[in-house]
């Protein structure tokens, strides 16, 4: 009778503990549907990031892309999910975007030009958003703030801060320093200084063909300056060099310490 008298009650003090499973394998099963649903999400949102990876790493190696590879990348940023993007993602996009604004500017068509710079501009300031510390980004928006307005220092700011960021990157030097060079002497002296030693360092880290053609862009008091502050360099780069300007035709131009060959036969 004992027994039978307390049954009642221990089906009663269960009825919480099954709850409590219940309520238990419930979200266990909530948390597998959702990790599954991130899982799905995740690797579209990677499998959409991985096809601006290659191009964008091309056009900064200088390949060419024809009009029907630029209109198909045009096409994959447009239907890009932007917003759930991760920073390296958005710099690819900016890179891209960047390319189709140049080929843009070049085709002569205004219009086409405006939409394409209003874009960049668009991605550009995504990608600083996502990675503030991005030199090249800084250095995109220096551009397309100077062409957007026909003056070459309208971005200044964004070009003391791309070098501030990444003064001794030399694969952003080789881009960045034309284009300060471009607007030389509207610059301040300390930007200008910057200018300098980093065509100098252009040449000391064996970018030879590089600010050959840079300087061959220059000439008067800037190519003066530019071939002035290569006296700290060391002698070796500074013959290799000079070879480099000799190759291009320009064996006439004086680098400091380096003797100018005759170009006579004799």
């Amino acid at each position: 009778m004992a027994a039978t008298a307390t049954r009642p009650e221990l089906e009663h003090g269960g009825a919480p503990a099954r709850r409590q499973l219940r309520l238990v394998r419930i979200l266990i099963v909530t948390a597998g549907v959702c990790a599954f649903a991130w899982s799905i999400f995740v690797i579209r949102l990677y499998r959409a990031e991985a096809v601006f990876v290659n191009p964008a790493s091309g056009i900064l190696a200088g390949d060419r892309f024809s009009p029907q590879q630029l209109a198909v990348l045009s096409q994959q940023i447009e239907a890009a999910p932007v917003g759930s993007l991760r920073s390296e993602a958005l710099s690819d996009i900016a890179i891209i975007r960047l390319r189709l604004a140049e080929v843009a500017v070049q085709s002569g068509d205004a219009h086409l030009a405006a939409g394409a710079l209003d874009k960049l501009q668009v991605a550009v300031a995504a990608a600083i958003q996502e990675s503030p510390t991005s030199s090249f980004m800084w250095l995109t928006d220096y551009w397309v703030r100077g062409v957007r307005s026909g003056n070459p220092i309208a971005g200044l700011k964004s070009l003391s801060l791309s070098y501030g960021l990444g003064a001794n990157e030399g694969w952003i030097a080789v881009r960045r320093n034309p284009l300060a060079l471009s607007a030389f002497t509207s610059l301040p002296d300390k930007v200008g200084q910057q200018v300098l030693t980093e065509f100098a360092g252009l040449v000391r880290s064996g970018f030879y063909e590089q600010a050959s053609d840079i300087l061959a862009g220059t000439g008067g008091i800037v190519r003066d300056r530019l071939l002035n502050g290569l006296v700290q360099v060391d002698d070796n780069d500074r013959r290799r060099f000079a070879k480099a300007l000799e190759s291009k035709g320009l064996g006439n131009i004086a680098v400091p310490g380096v003797e100018v060959r005759s170009s006579r036969p004799f």
